[in-house]
């Protein structure tokens, strides 16, 4: 174990032994999406939801070739 590790493991029971993991929200809730599956712009998904964007009008306005383009720019290929 590295310096930095023993660090951070440190810190990280000190803070359990101040109660710091102590009713946590969501304690002992499944973790939501974990059953379903990735792909590579699920994370995109999962932040336009938590920021309330919604994008579906403005991508149904567009050709199959445009939709395309843009996945292939969001997808870096």
């Amino acid at each position: 174990m590295g310096i930095l590790d023993a660090m951070v493991e440190r810190r990280i029971r000190e803070a359990i032994e101040r109660g710091e993991f102590e009713n946590l929200p969501g304690a002992g809730q499944p973790i939501p999406g974990l059953d379903t599956p990735e792909d590579e712009l699920s994370w995109l998904r999962r932040w336009m939801k938590r920021e309330g964007i919604d994008l579906s009008k403005e991508l149904a306005e567009l050709s199959p070739e445009q939709r395309r383009r843009l996945l292939v720019q969001l997808r870096g290929r």
